[in-house]
């Protein structure tokens, strides 16, 4: 079993730093046209989660992997849904964390990172502390190390990656999801909480739902331990 793990807007492959010390072989990658990511060459970041999948399973066929499982956060399991839409003939699975079926984002959001990302001379100047509340509860030093990567993204990244998820809706696709999904939530999550989890389970029928008390958004790194051994049993029956 090959397992893939795609971070959510904003981030890195290193907010997955706890799951790739438990499962040995496993890879994280950064989406591309952040600096630790793969350049492009048109020198602009992907715009959509099409895209986004179709470099995925580019990713996956150019590998020659076989019998993945793409385990996704947010952005993440919005990509990893489109790819799967697009070609599951090497998946296996699904594993999507604290996201949902359609990932609008409000406009307020939008309109801030977008004055930040003009007024940045500096991308690893570019964040605010205020837009890192999500990571309060993530123990360090993952907690620092995660912050830090996506201040070095800078605002211009993280505005792309939430255009990308405003723009992204499957809701009248999901049936055509013909893989096992286990569908992993924090019970506090605010930005995609228990009801956008819900949905994807009652319209995917091979799927499976866990709701992580006191989670939120990040609860993968937030209670590592915990979801890990959701994600181990979930691989085990596939």
């Amino acid at each position: 079993m090959n397992l893939i793990f795609i971070h959510g807007s904003g981030c890195s492959k290193n907010v997955w730093d706890q799951q790739l010390s438990f499962f040995d072989g496993s890879i994280a990658l950064d989406l591309p046209g952040r600096p630790s990511g793969e350049p492009l060459a048109s020198g602009e970041p992907l715009e959509s989660a099409t895209e986004l999948a179709q470099w995925l399973i580019d990713y996956i066929t150019d590998h020659a992997l076989e019998n993945v499982v793409l385990v996704g956060h947010s952005l993440g399991a919005a990509v990893v849904m489109q790819a799967a839409l697009l070609n599951d003939k090497h998946l296996k699975g699904m594993v999507l964390i604290g996201s949902g079926a359609r990932l609008k984002v409000i406009p307020q959001l939008l309109t801030s990172l977008s004055a930040l990302a003009e007024q940045a001379v500096e991308q690893s100047a570019s964040i605010p502390d205020s837009f890192l509340q999500a990571n309060q509860h993530i123990p360090e030093p993952f907690k620092t190390n995660i912050n830090e990567a996506i201040k070095k993204n800078g605002a211009r990244i993280m505005l792309n990656d939430f255009k990308v998820c405003d723009k992204f809706d499957v809701m009248d696709q999901l049936a055509s999801l013909h893989l096992p999904v286990k569908i992993i939530v924090g019970e506090k999550d605010s930005m995609t909480p228990v009801k956008y989890a819900s949905f994807l389970h009652e319209r995917i029928d091979q799927s499976e739902l866990t709701i992580i008390d006191g989670g939120t958004h990040m609860v993968f790194a937030e209670q590592a331990a915990l979801v890990n051994e959701q994600i181990e049993a979930f691989i085990a029956t596939l």
